[in-house]
C-alpha cells in the first residue's frame, strides 16, 4: 500500500507495509515529534496553578519529617555542603566549587572536617 509521509519537511511516497505506519522513516517521524512538542503552548507542558510547587514542598515536608526521626548527630542537605558528588567504584569524593575569594560557609567547614580528604574545594 503507498503512502505520503505525514512529516512536512518530508511528504515521501512510501510502500506501507502496515496499514497504521505514518512516516517512511524514523527519522521523519522523531522529526515530526519534535515539531509538536516546539508548536505545543508551555501552558500544556506545565501544570495549573503551581501544582509542581506545591508537590514539591509536600514532598520536601515529608522528607523532612522521616529526617528528624533518624538518631544521627550529622545530618546534611546535600545542596547545603556541596555542589557535585563523584562516585567511582567504592570511592566517593564532594566537590565544593567556590569562587576566588569566597570562603567555605560554617557547615561546609564541619562537613569537610568530617570527611577528611573526601572533600575537594575548587576555586576558580
Amino acid at each position: 500500500m503507498k503512502k505520503i509521509c505525514k512529516n512536512p519537511n518530508c511528504k515521501k511516497e512510501f510502500e506501507a507495509e502496515r496499514d497504521r505506519r505514518e512516516y517512511c522513516s524514523l527519522k521523519c517521524s522523531t522529526e515530526r515529534q519534535a515539531i509538536n512538542m516546539a508548536k505545543s503552548s508551555h501552558k500544556n507542558n506545565r501544570m495549573k496553578n503551581g501544582q509542581a510547587r506545591k508537590m514539591g514542598l509536600k514532598s520536601r515536608e515529608h522528607e523532612n519529617k522521616v529526617a528528624n526521626k533518624l538518631k544521627y548527630k550529622n545530618i546534611f542537605l546535600p545542596q547545603s555542603i556541596c555542589d557535585r558528588i563523584i562516585v567511582e567504584g567504592k570511592k566517593i569524593i564532594f566537590i565544593e566549587i567556590k569562587q576566588v575569594g569566597k570562603k567555605l560557609t560554617d557547615k561546609q567547614k564541619k562537613f569537610k572536617l568530617l570527611v577528611g580528604n573526601k572533600y575537594k574545594v575548587i576555586y576558580e
